[in-house]
């Protein structure tokens, strides 16, 4: 089993193009641009020995089973090695993003959803407004909200409780 060593500054963004919701989807587009490609790398494809591709089938099985893994890896990080879809694994610092907000943070993993071709849901990154949008891809909706995002960080995740999650997506 190859074994690669990492330092990853993670998260997933913004989306798509109904009407509406361009400004927001570039948000999210914004924020995987500032925050994660430099490390995941342009389209979420990863680098190999820093970070996870996050195209894969974790993710697209996250949007489908279990939306709020991507929620929770982002705002509390992930750390330790991580076994890749190809069999290898990788061991990297993820670390939490606390500065953003949960609009960002949902603006981001639905971005990711969307690299996957996993449906998802735009949201605004304002308080005052959340704008539902349901993009539908492979006949299902992954849909995370600001307040889905605000949940996780009230009941943070262990990082042993991501590793079981992700191992179990995985499948």
């Amino acid at each position: 089993m190859k074994v690669l060593r990492a330092a990853a500054v993670v998260v997933s963004g913004g989306l798509l193009s109904l009407p509406g919701a361009a400004a927001r989807a570039a948000d999210g587009a914004k924020v995987f641009a500032e925050t994660c490609q430099a490390c995941h790398q342009p389209g979420g494809v990863g680098a190999p020995g820093l970070a996870p591709p996050l195209v894969s089938p974790v993710i697209k099985n996250a949007a489908a089973r279990q939306k709020d893994y991507p929620v929770k890896v982002v705002i509390t990080g992930l750390n330790g090695p991580i076994t890749l879809t190809d069999g290898s694994t990788m061991t990297g610092a993820m670390p939490m993003q606390q500065s953003l907000s949960d609009g960002d943070v949902a603006a981001v993993v639905n971005y990711v959803f969307h690299l996957n071709h996993a449906p998802a849901v735009v949201k605004a990154a304002d308080v005052a407004a959340v704008v539902n949008y349901v993009f539908h891809l492979n006949h299902a909706a992954a849909v995370v909200k600001a307040a889905d995002v605000a949940a996780a960080r009230s009941q943070p995740a262990s990082n042993d409780d991501l590793k079981h999650l992700r191992a179990d997506l995985a499948k």
